[in-house]
């Protein structure tokens, strides 16, 4: 299995007509730099068969944005477990690794691929469980993705970092 881990892209602040952090939007630049990282997935065949979400707003438009591309047809799996100051990573597991593949390419392929679109610190949290890395160790920028390799289900130590890319690689990338 593939895990993408991807942190939400850049949101407004709360105020002027957004009632709290929970329904802060994606800005203009985080829209951005949503469509440029599906577009660098695109380019290099990378398939998504799943992708779950926090509920928060702000996650929830960058998955959309992501799917927009990859599987227009297809809607983001909201997680309550991917929402900030709720992680629980042996439950996350249990669920990424359940969610059903959608796509042309399943069951065709040799490997399952999900995308888990969250929050820091508690995405930086769960890639260091996965990874068995230090606590603290980890960080993801906004609109930032880390794929990690598992030989069958996510669980705690078994995750092989295969990339981390950010907003500044894929967007030179592209221009």
């Amino acid at each position: 299995m593939l895990l993408y881990l991807i942190r939400h892209a850049e949101a407004g602040e709360a105020g002027g007509g957004v009632a709290g952090d929970f329904d802060r939007p994606l800005t203009a630049l985080g829209r951005g730099h949503c469509r440029a990282l599906a577009g660098a997935f695109a380019r290099r065949g990378l398939a998504v068969d799943a992708v779950a979400t926090s509920p928060l707003v702000r996650a929830y438009q960058t998955a959309a944005e992501l799917l927009a591309v990859w599987n227009p047809e297809a809607r983001p799996v909201t997680c309550d477990e991917l929402a900030p100051g709720r992680l629980k990573p042996a439950r996350l597991s249990g669920f990424l690794a359940g969610l059903p593949a959608f796509g042309p390419r399943f069951p065709s392929h040799a490997e399952k691929a999900v995308a888990a679109v969250g929050h820091m610190p508690d995405l930086g949290g769960y890639l260091e469980w996965l990874l068995k890395a230090a606590p603290g160790t980890v960080g993801l920028a906004k609109a930032a993705a880390a794929c990690v390799r598992f030989d069958g289900d996510p669980g705690p130590g078994t995750g092989v970092l295969e990339w981390v890319v950010t907003p500044s690689w894929y967007s030179e990338e592209r221009g």
